[in-house]
Protein backbone atom coordinates (compact mmCIF):
# COMPACT_ATOMS: atom_id res chain seq x y z
CA UNK A 1 0.00 0.00 0.00
CA UNK A 2 2.92 2.41 1.03
CA UNK A 3 4.47 1.43 -2.87
CA UNK A 4 1.28 2.25 -4.34
CA UNK A 5 1.05 5.89 -2.53
CA UNK A 6 4.72 6.75 -3.11
CA UNK A 7 4.02 5.97 -7.10
CA UNK A 8 0.84 8.36 -7.04
CA UNK A 9 2.84 10.93 -5.35
CA UNK A 10 5.95 10.53 -7.81
CA UNK A 11 3.31 10.91 -10.60
CA UNK A 12 2.16 14.35 -9.19
CA UNK A 13 5.95 15.90 -9.63
CA UNK A 14 5.40 16.37 -13.32
CA UNK A 15 2.87 16.90 -15.21
CA UNK A 16 -0.15 17.52 -12.60
CA UNK A 17 -3.15 20.07 -12.75
CA UNK A 18 -3.86 21.71 -8.90
CA UNK A 19 -7.18 23.22 -9.02
CA UNK A 20 -8.39 24.80 -5.38
CA UNK A 21 -11.75 23.25 -4.10
CA UNK A 22 -14.03 22.60 -1.19
CA UNK A 23 -13.85 19.51 -0.09
CA UNK A 24 -16.28 18.66 2.52
CA UNK A 25 -16.69 22.11 3.32
CA UNK A 26 -12.84 22.35 3.77
CA UNK A 27 -10.06 24.66 1.78
CA UNK A 28 -8.57 21.86 -0.31
CA UNK A 29 -6.83 21.12 -3.55
CA UNK A 30 -8.12 18.51 -6.75
CA UNK A 31 -5.12 16.97 -8.72
CA UNK A 32 -5.67 15.48 -11.93
CA UNK A 33 -3.00 14.15 -14.16
CA UNK A 34 -4.23 14.77 -18.14
CA UNK A 35 -7.65 15.30 -16.88
CA UNK A 36 -7.68 11.86 -14.75
CA UNK A 37 -8.53 12.39 -10.79
CA UNK A 38 -5.03 11.26 -8.68
CA UNK A 39 -5.76 12.80 -5.47
CA UNK A 40 -8.29 15.30 -3.53
CA UNK A 41 -6.43 17.18 -0.37
CA UNK A 42 -8.25 19.24 2.09
CA UNK A 43 -6.75 21.45 5.15
CA UNK A 44 -7.83 21.68 8.62
CA UNK A 45 -6.73 25.26 9.84
CA UNK A 46 -6.91 26.50 13.27
CA UNK A 47 -5.42 30.15 13.87
CA UNK A 48 -3.79 31.20 11.13
CA UNK A 49 -2.10 27.86 10.52
CA UNK A 50 -2.91 24.38 8.38
CA UNK A 51 -3.20 22.02 11.25
CA UNK A 52 -4.18 18.73 9.37
CA UNK A 53 -4.13 18.09 5.39
CA UNK A 54 -5.61 14.93 4.45
CA UNK A 55 -5.21 13.21 1.60
CA UNK A 56 -7.44 10.65 -0.79
CA UNK A 57 -5.44 9.17 -3.27
CA UNK A 58 -6.75 5.36 -3.17
CA UNK A 59 -8.00 4.89 -6.99
CA UNK A 60 -11.00 3.03 -5.82
CA UNK A 61 -12.31 5.28 -3.64
CA UNK A 62 -11.90 8.01 -6.05
CA UNK A 63 -14.06 6.91 -8.64
CA UNK A 64 -16.47 6.85 -6.10
CA UNK A 65 -16.36 10.73 -5.80
CA UNK A 66 -19.16 12.50 -7.57
CA UNK A 67 -16.46 15.33 -9.12
CA UNK A 68 -19.31 18.02 -9.31
CA UNK A 69 -19.78 18.20 -5.47
CA UNK A 70 -15.95 19.33 -5.59
CA UNK A 71 -16.31 22.02 -8.46
CA UNK A 72 -15.65 25.42 -6.96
Amino acid sequence: AVAGQLATFRRMATGTATRPALVNGLAGLVNTIGGRLISVMSFTVSGSKIATIDILSDPDRLAHLDLARLEP
